[in-house]
Parts: structure tokens; C-alpha cells; sequence
């Protein structure tokens, strides 16, 4: 075999160990520091994590007191671990995710939305089209909000004011016929405290 290719290869197998241990370290780093920030604004009960394939993130649970029921939900983590998986995860524009549906014990006036303009496709509201709609401008970003079965225009406008930092935030909505709220997050650096404490202490605007 070449000497060079050898040499080439040899690199790339270095390069890769080094990536996978500096990139598991950072991942679990984040991963840790994203349950506490959670666990110290939700104060749960009772908490579970179960995790998704090693350094890629974990699904969880917590059993919340009155008004709340519990919140479940799951974080993804970037790829950083594998140095042939980041080029691609970067040009489809992959991130670290923070997902969590909260259930309450009241009643909602009814269902809406704020989300992030280029998450639009993706989230798949049903019936949109038959919704009110605003076009709103936040941190340098466009936001869309929506509603129906009330007027939520004011609580939706309070709750995008009231996030700390709306540049990470991809999808909030509430929905009157489960009791549901549901955040979806893009942080950076793992700071996610900020906008999750502010969405625990706008939900009850929602209430009945």
C-alpha cells in the first residue's frame, strides 16, 4: 500500500479518536448542564432519563406539583463526537434540540402558536391555514403567530416579549383540548434557563 495513503489514513484515525473524546466529553457536558438548569426551574417530584444512543441525548420525564401534571420531553445533541458525521450534520443544518410538552391540571382558552419562520414546514399545524395569523419581528428573526378558539393574539405577543432569548426559540404552542404546552429550543451553549424559566411562569396566562 502507499506509504502516503497509510499516512493519510493513520491521520484520519487519529483525528477521529481525538474528535470522539473531545466531542463526548463536550456532548455529556451539555447534556448535564441542560437537566439541571430544567431541574432547578421545574423542581420535579420524581424524574426519570433514559438515553438515546450514547452521546446523542436522552429522553425524560418529571412529575411536577399542582399546577402542573408532569413534563416529558427529549434533547438532541450535534454530532460532535464523530468527525465524519459533522460535515454533514453542519450543511443540513443539525444543532442541539431541546423539545418538552408540559401537562396541567386546567383548562386552556384555547390553542396557539408562536414558531420561527424557517421552522414553519416542518412543524405541520394542522388546519393553519384556517387560523389567525401575525407577522411579528424578534431578534433579528421572523416569527409567525397563531390562534384559535380565543383571542390568544396578546398572551402569544407576552409570552415571545417574555423570552429572554427568542433567537432560540423554535416552536411554542398551547393546545386547550389536552391541557398541553410544548416549547421546542435551539440553545446555544447549552443555555436554555432563560427561556425555559420565563415559559413556565407565562403558561398560566393560558389558563381559563
Amino acid at each position: 500500500m502507499d506509504t502516503m495513503l497509510v499516512f493519510a489514513i493513520s491521520i484520519l484515525g487519529i483525528g477521529a479518536t481525538i474528535q470522539y473524546f473531545f466531542g463526548v466529553k463536550k456532548n455529556r457536558w451539555l447534556g448535564k448542564s441542560m437537566s439541571s438548569q430544567a431541574e432547578s426551574i421545574f423542581e420535579p417530584k420524581d424524574m426519570e432519563y433514559i438515553n438515546i444512543g450514547g452521546a446523542i441525548g436522552f429522553n425524560f420525564a418529571y412529575k411536577l406539583r399542582e399546577p402542573w401534571k408532569e413534563a416529558k420531553g427529549t434533547f438532541t445533541l450535534f454530532p460532535r463526537h464523530s468527525l465524519l458525521y459533522m460535515p454533514m450534520s453542519l450543511l443540513i443544518g443539525s444543532s442541539d434540540r431541546y423539545y418538552l410538552n408540559l401537562y396541567a391540571d386546567r383548562k386552556l382558552a384555547g390553542e396557539g402558536h408562536i414558531i420561527e419562520k424557517k421552522h414553519l414546514r416542518k412543524a405541520k399545524i394542522e388546519g393553519v391555514g384556517e387560523m389567525n395569523k401575525e407577522e411579528v419581528e424578534r431578534a433579528g428573526k421572523t416569527f409567525y403567530l397563531y390562534w384559535r378558539h380565543g383571542d390568544l393574539k396578546d398572551a402569544l405577543l407576552r409570552t415571545l416579549d417574555g423570552m429572554p432569548d427568542p433567537a432560540s426559540l423554535a416552536h411554542f404552542c398551547c393546545f386547550g383540548d389536552n391541557k398541553t404546552f410544548f416549547i421546542y429550543l435551539k440553545p446555544s451553549k447549552g443555555k436554555i434557563s432563560g427561556n425555559l424559566k420565563a415559559f413556565l411562569e407565562l403558561c398560566p396566562h393560558y389558563f381559563r
